[in-house]
């Protein structure tokens, strides 16, 4: 089991600042309990280190001024070389690409538009944070937050804690669970909102498809016709 906060197009202010204080900002070098740093050395040895991860979520964004929760569902791809493809088919359809230094955002009419991390900041945390998990790269959760991991024999569970006193005042944290794969990501902020992402049916592959392949890297347009 696990939970992540999520900003930017896919949350709220905390995300915004979240993204941005890990983007632009130089972590200081920190450094994680013996038994903590023992903890993730675990969970990272259960999770399924694939080169493609596919899988379905849901997304619930909990907000105080609204009665009702908002609930977006899609498909999602994650691949540690190229990025995270996030896909909202329901109540709307948009598709994100999120690569390393960029964000394509793809309508319905299937029109790219290409944004700037620095635009999307929570969209672009959310794919380090997951390409940090699925590539075992512990040093880049415990350079931003402080950590509390718990490890069993089939399950795990890492509550994150800014320690950006900057990033603390949008985010108060993040609780990421799973097992072989992440199963769920909550965020939760400073002001009391919250988002809650499930992720099913994950499967691992070892490349992406010709057609995920080339939403990361378009086939240039030919030459003008006269």
């Amino acid at each position: 089991m696990r939970r992540l906060v999520l900003t930017g197009a896919l949350g709220g202010a905390s995300a915004v600042a979240l993204a941005v204080a890990l983007a632009l900002t130089p972590a200081s070098p920190a450094l994680a309990q013996p038994s903590q740093q023992e903890a993730l050395e675990r969970i990272s040895a259960q999770l399924e280190q694939a080169a493609v991860i596919r899988a379905t979520f849901t997304q619930t964004r909990q907000m105080a001024a609204l009665k009702r929760p908002l609930v977006t569902t899609g498909r999602m791809a994650i691949s540690r070389q190229h990025g995270v493809l996030w896909e909202i088919q329901k109540p709307y359809r948009m598709t994100y690409v999120l690569a390393e230094h960029q964000i394509v955002e793809i309508g319905p009419d299937g029109v790219r538009k290409e944004r700037n991390v620095r635009d999307l900041p929570g969209l672009a945390q959310t794919s380090r944070m997951f390409r940090a998990l699925l590539g075992a790269n512990t040093a880049a959760l415990i350079d931003v937050f402080q950590v509390n991991a718990q490890s069993q024999a089939n399950a795990w569970q890492i509550d994150l804690t800014p320690r950006n006193a900057q990033m603390a005042q949008a985010l108060r944290g993040l609780t990421v669970m799973g097992g072989r794969f992440v199963d769920s990501i909550r965020i939760d902020e400073a002001g009391g909102d919250s988002t809650l992402i499930r992720i099913h049916a994950a499967k691992s592959d070892t490349a992406l498809s010709d057609d995920e392949l080339r939403l990361f890297v378009p086939a240039p347009s030919g030459p003008a016709k006269p």
